[in-house]
């Protein structure tokens, strides 16, 4: 191999390998409440928590397709409130009068530059399968509208949490994912969507297949 060739080689596998680590994905911390066992989920409620409505879309409709390829019959919320986010109230309100059996939240943990820089306060509580999923929503919120200082969204930690509506409501799953939230959204939620949806059928939460 010439030196002209081996250079643009090197070069070639350089700029491969520093695409992949800009679009990494990661899926870590996950947990499942190895005491529920009422089978399979059959109806889930997807809500992100984004004060960016393109952006809630785009996750939301991720979500419902992944899990609608695997049976369940998953509705965005943003079909029935799409303005905005809805409340805690709305959000039980749709859950009851449309059958759900399942809850997800996809809500924001931190966020922070390349350099390392905390640009949205990291305050995620110890989890607990009794902690009622309003209070996880409400947190995310606050996140979303209140953060503190200027939020830089460049590498961004999610929380997926899902519960279990039967008995009152508890949470059965939860991971944390990290993404690179850019221009390109949808190439990179679709990635760490399929992700977490491989975990969730791995782990019993949602049905294998159709």
């Amino acid at each position: 191999m010439n030196t002209n060739i081996r250079f643009h080689f090197i070069a070639a596998m350089t700029a491969s390998l520093l695409l992949l680590s800009c679009t990494s994905t990661q899926l870590s911390h996950t947990w499942r409440d190895a005491s529920y066992t009422a089978g399979p989920l059959k109806k889930i409620l997807v809500v992100a928590v984004r004060k960016d409505q393109v952006r809630r879309r785009i996750w939301e409709d991720g979500f419902a397709a992944a899990l609608s390829a695997h049976g369940v019959d998953a509705i965005p919320s943003y079909r029935s409130i799409a303005e905005t986010l809805p409340d805690t109230g709305h959000i039980n309100t749709i859950a009851r009068e449309g059958n759900f059996d399942g809850i997800m939240l996809i809500g924001k943990a931190s966020a922070r530059t390349t350099a390392g820089v905390t640009t949205s306060s990291d305050l995620t509580s110890e989890d607990s399968p009794y902690q009622q999923w309003g209070g996880w929503y409400s947190e995310y919120y606050d996140r979303e509208y209140y953060p503190g200082h200027p939020v830089i969204n460049e590498i961004v930690k999610d929380e997926i949490k899902i519960w279990a509506m039967k008995g009152g409501g508890r949470m059965i799953w939860t991971g944390v994912s990290e993404v690179r939230e850019s221009d390109q959204v949808e190439d990179v939620s679709g990635e760490i969507i399929s992700r977490i949806v491989h975990a969730l059928v791995k782990q019993g939460v949602i049905a294998e297949g159709s």
